[in-house]
């Protein structure tokens, strides 16, 4: 009998992916020790999926995230569900796999529901009219709602229960002939920010299906409107380790060993604590601006620059505190070093003026050099136990959250 395993996650980081990806290494910090990894459309095509059991997508530009992976991601993605690997998709990563004729979106139909919130005759927008609409072909998808939600969450025989979750520009979805609808949206609460009159919110959303589920080959799709990953709701994300718990893990893992040690890593590492600190001062006075960034189909906010600044800085300071700066090689850390210098510089470069031209830069630089550090972060805590890491250890079967994190970041609207 083949021995279960932690099931191997990939988070997708790729083109078109915001920053709502990092909420996935939040809560795998807090309640996952199993193998985590970050990839992008490049790795997918070099057969990341070979190796992983679950796949997260998150949040981002549904339409960029089509096009990088294109026919090629699209058909390893399906080849990974029907071999029995588990999708995971949140908001974008929802959308991503939903019926539609478009090109680029057409290569990903893998379930037949269709959008709820859809149209071709706007409703009047009451704020935030950036945030309000994308494009969809000659029609719009429509957020009347950002914030907090109530979904009825539960299926036959245990009776429905209320979970909350925000939604930032994340589906209703039309039930299918296809899916098992596992939660539908139920209601708003006091931090729902309503984006058109409630009367129309709620006949765009109650009712209809906030989180699917569907069978694929040996596979399982699941499909949330709404962001169960966000690490401020920890019963949604409850759902969502539910989720992993039941992915195929009993393929046998590589036996991983520790990490070389590069002595040159702890200078490179001091050089990027010091980089990341100059980044982080200059993003900090950016914020209080007003701006914003079409990128593609979707709006950046200075905000959302320091929430990837936070992640890295809170994880370097746990790698810090646990000695395992020399277990990064000097050669990353330094490509890491040299993001992080063109990201101080289009910081400035924005500062002065707004319109340009390098947000776009700037944003490819933040996401790319996240995930890059991620992976190094998440292999150093889970090598095999040496000297360094004796005096630091979680509690068995939960990793310590990372001491520095900055949970204000969380409470930024995305």
């Amino acid at each position: 009998m083949q021995r279960r395993h932690q099931p191997r996650i990939a988070v997708y980081t790729g083109e078109g992916a915001s920053h709502s990806w990092t909420w996935f290494a939040d809560i795998f910090d807090r309640e996952y020790s199993g193998p985590v990894s970050f990839v992008d459309e490049a790795a997918i095509f070099r057969g990341a999926l070979d190796s992983a059991d679950v796949l997260f997508v998150s949040g981002g530009d549904t339409f960029a995230i089509a096009a990088a992976l294109a026919e090629q991601g699209a058909r390893l993605i399906e080849q990974f569900i029907r071999g029995g690997g588990t999708y995971i998709g949140a908001c974008a990563g929802a959308y991503l796999l939903l019926k539609s004729s478009l090109e680029p979106l057409h290569y990903f139909n893998f379930v037949d529901a269709k959008i709820a919130n859809l149209t071709r005759c706007l409703p009047p927008a009451l704020q935030r009219p950036e945030k309000f609409c994308t494009a969809y072909g000659c029609r719009y998808v429509y957020h009347p709602v950002r914030g907090e939600v109530m979904m009825r969450y539960g299926t036959a025989p245990h009776e429905p229960r209320a979970v909350h979750a925000p939604l930032y520009g994340g589906s209703a979805m039309i039930a299918s002939d296809d899916i098992e609808i596992l939660a539908t949206y139920a209601g708003f609460t006091a931090e729902s920010e309503f984006l058109v009159d409630e009367p129309v919110a709620s006949e765009t959303l109650i009712g209809n299906v906030a989180v699917a589920r569907k069978l694929l080959g040996s596979g399982v799709i699941y499909l949330f409107g709404p962001h169960f990953e966000h690490p401020d709701y920890p019963e949604a994300n409850r759902i969502i380790f539910d989720c992993i718990a039941g992915a195929r893990s009993v393929e046998p893992q590589e036996h991983q060993n520790a990490p070389v040690v590069d002595p040159a890593g702890r200078a490179a590492f001091r050089r990027f604590l010091s980089a990341l600190s100059n980044a982080r001062i200059v993003a900090l006075a950016l914020e209080r601006s007003h701006y914003q960034w079409l990128i593609g189909a979707k709006v950046y906010d200075p905000e959302k620059i320091r929430v990837f600044l936070e992640a890295l800085w809170a994880r370097a300071c746990v790698l810090e505190q646990r000695g395992l700066q020399g277990c990064c090689s000097a050669a990353q850390i330094e490509r890491l070093n040299a993001a992080l210098a063109r990201c101080t510089a289009n910081l400035h470069a924005l500062r002065l003026d707004a319109h340009c031209g390098c947000a776009e830069e700037l944003f490819r630089d933040l996401r790319c050099s996240s995930a890059a550090f991620m992976n190094m972060y998440f292999a150093a805590l889970h090598a095999p136990d040496h000297d360094a890491r004796a005096a630091a250890q979680p509690q068995p079967g939960r990793r310590a959250a990372p001491a520095c994190r900055v949970e204000a970041c969380h409470q930024l609207l995305y």
